[in-house]
């Protein structure tokens, strides 16, 4: 039969990992790679050159040589050198790592009589031998782990981890109107100091690629939370509206997580819980409204809780079978 593979990051990586044909993997990973070029209604080059212009115009209004030197200034980083410094560091190590990993595949194809060629591994290579390696070295298929993680458990999971860190509840609100069909909507609430039920935030969770969606995951606020309201306005204006966004593949079955999918859905949700349980009196000060070098803790922080034992044996159960 013949299949369709968009340029989604969610269907090129798969395909790049298991397809056996060396052609179409060259021929997808340089569509993909290419992709703000590929029509010159959609050619970016230009917005990017504009974009390092007003950057740069920015900068000189901030008295600053460089918009490097403007965006350092209250990092941790200080000034561009350290970040070279850093980088440059991490960059020579970096590469050994990548060229030992380079030549265990390359001498893994000699070992099963593949010929590269003159080049060797190409960078369309490289997620399918990794994965044949990781299969035969540590005898680890990763598709197998897939049935564990179907994306309506780790949804409840996360929801679960939420109740016990913040005593959060989400109710999922079908009658609410949304922006497309595959969007789930919820209230999140707790139970305050007085016993009373309490709103805390609009949650939406948009997990599945789609034509024209953006690649990747983010975490989106709609309405930020604020308690600088005017005289007369309805308290409800300063309840955030909180979105998630993921690019998971939709498929006419139970959508089936990879692990690092898992973590990732977490890792949003950790933004997600930034925004939702902001408590500032001035919206700019709230949410992830924060310096750069702390606006990722409580995501790394959050994606660790699913690599948690009562986590996995409670909620990482078979699809089919809840084994």
């Amino acid at each position: 039969g013949e299949f369709v593979i968009t340029l989604s990051r969610s269907y090129v990586e798969p395909f790049l990992t298991f397809a056996n044909r060396r052609d179409l993997r060259e021929k997808a990973w340089r569509e993909w790679t290419r992709r703000g070029e590929l029509s010159e209604d959609r050619l970016n080059l230009p917005i990017a050159v504009e974009m390092l212009k007003l950057r740069k115009r920015q900068a000189e209004m901030h008295g600053c040589k460089s918009f490097a030197e403007y965006q350092c200034k209250d990092m941790m980083a200080k000034t561009p050198e350290n970040v070279m410094e850093l980088l440059e560091n991490v960059w020579e190590r970096a590469k050994a790592a990548a060229n030992r990993e380079r030549e265990a595949l390359e001498e893994y194809c000699k070992e099963i009589g593949e010929d590269l060629g003159d080049a060797g591994i190409e960078p369309w290579d490289w997620r399918y031998y990794a994965e044949k390696v990781r299969i035969a070295k540590y005898d680890f298929d990763e598709s197998l782990l897939r049935p564990y993680l179907s994306l309506d458990s780790m949804v409840n999971a996360l929801f679960a981890v939420s109740n016990k860190l913040f005593g959060l509840k989400y109710v999922k609100r079908d009658d609410i109107a949304s922006y497309h069909p595959d969007v789930d909507t919820y209230e999140v609430r707790e139970t305050a100091e007085d016993g009373s039920d309490r709103l805390v935030a609009i949650f939406i969770h948009d997990n599945f690629a789609r034509k024209y969606k953006s690649s990747g995951a983010w975490m989106s606020e709609y309405r930020g939370q604020t308690k600088n309201l005017g005289e007369g306005i309805d308290s409800m204006e300063g309840i955030p509206i909180i979105s998630n966004n993921n690019n998971f593949a939709k498929g006419s079955g139970p959508t089936l997580l990879s692990f690092d999918d898992a973590i990732t859905l977490f890792h949003e949700a950790g933004h997600g819980h930034h925004g939702m349980l902001s408590d500032a009196s001035y919206g700019r000060l709230a949410g992830t409204s924060v310096l750069t070098d702390f606006v990722e803790l409580p995501s790394q922080l959050m994606e660790h809780w699913l690599e948690q034992p009562q986590v996995l044996k409670e909620y990482a159960r078979h699809y089919e079978t809840n084994e």
